[in-house]
């Protein structure tokens, strides 16, 4: 089959991937330059040489279906063990260790976050900066080559067999609306219609010449902030302190109108108040905001499909089964080995497909 993943974040790479391997044709449509979604890493400082994190800062490895592409990524010398706790700032008082949360190990990618979605993009065709406008549903009638076309915003269309959304929940509702009226493809939107994001705003900064703290993150609470990270402690990139901070989503909410100059200036005033004034003044910052950088209310699903021989289509992402990169690859692999024995005769050649860990 020739199969049109929309998104590729985590999820949707994974799919490509494993479905690739297993023979199908995948064309990936990206409307970002680079891959990966909030698997993102910026190069920044005062002299362009510290790589930051601004969006998965760390992730885990707790399931049986994360551990062989943990495995892989270990043995390709991608990964490393980062944290076994977090700080927590309750809004008064700042502790190193957070006692709300269990000991467990934490781990980030050696060149930053980017490079693991880099890695797996190798084995899938990325079209990148460009955005799915919609879908056109074609179906059973044979006068058509494919079942789907994608119709993106340059005019160009890609056809297609089947279809994987691995957007967020909102971006996904927004590509399904477009769908004819009567593909069966508007019944799935009644079950993402109710999930919901917390937008943030994050900032990086960088420091000069000074110690590196040696803590690796601090949850806030009843705080602007909602996560401290030191992206300082992750490797050897960084001759003083690097931080992201995420803000919370009602800072957001309260701040969104205002002129991002006025936003920086308030984030910087807020990580001074939490870690002290050397953090209120650093000598490089940048501003990203996220729409979507974490599901409300995730899905208690791994994904979500339609029944449809003649165009099946899928949805998939860190909004299903969790909310965080492990849940988010979980539904790509579900997904895809799903796909590979469900269509594994569905070729235009006698070609037997396997599912691939």
């Amino acid at each position: 089959m020739v199969i049109g993943i929309i998104g590729a974040g985590i999820s949707g790479l994974v799919a490509g991937r494993l479905l690739a391997k297993a023979g199908h044709e995948v064309k990936i449509i990206e409307k970002s330059r680079g891959t990966g979604g909030k698997m993102a890493t910026v190069t920044g400082g005062k002299n362009n040489d510290v790589k930051l994190d601004y969006g998965y800062s760390y992730f885990t490895a707790n399931t049986e279906e994360f551990q062989p592409f943990f495995d892989e990524l270990n043995e390709q010398k991608l990964i490393t063990q980062w944290a076994d706790h977090f700080g927590l700032f309750d809004g008064e008082d700042l502790f190193m260790k957070n006692p709300n949360r269990d000991h467990q190990h934490y781990y980030t990618a050696i060149d930053g976050m980017a490079s693991i979605p880099e890695y797996l993009s190798r084995w899938v065709d990325v079209i990148s900066e460009v955005k799915a406008g919609g879908l056109t549903y074609i179906g059973a009638d044979r006068r058509k080559k494919r079942s789907w076309m994608i119709n993106l915003t340059d005019m160009s269309v890609v056809e297609v067999d089947a279809v994987i959304i691995a957007a967020p929940a909102t971006e996904a509702l927004g590509v399904l609306q477009t769908a004819q009226d009567e593909t069966a493809a508007r019944k799935i939107m009644r079950y993402i219609d109710d999930v919901h994001y917390n937008p943030s705003f994050t900032l990086m900064a960088t420091y000069g010449e000074m110690d590196i703290p040696d803590w690796k993150g601090i949850e806030c609470e009843s705080s602007d902030l909602s996560w401290i990270f030191n992206e300082s402690s992750k490797g050897d990139n960084a001759t003083g302190p690097a931080l992201v901070a995420h803000s919370s989503s009602e800072f957001v909410k309260k701040h969104y109108n205002d002129d991002p100059g006025d936003v920086v200036e308030l984030l910087k005033e807020r990580l001074g108040d939490i870690l002290g004034s050397w953090a209120a003044t650093p000598e490089w910052t940048h501003l990203h905001h996220w729409k979507y950088l974490r599901a409300r209310n995730t899905l208690n699903e791994y994904y979500l499909e339609l029944e449809e021989n003649d165009g099946p289509l899928a949805l998939i992402g860190d909004y299903l089964m969790g909310n965080n990169l492990e849940s988010s690859y979980i539904s790509g692999y579900k997904l895809a080995n799903h796909w590979i024995e469900k269509y594994k005769h569905s070729f235009e050649h006698d070609t037997q497909a396997k599912p691939i860990l």
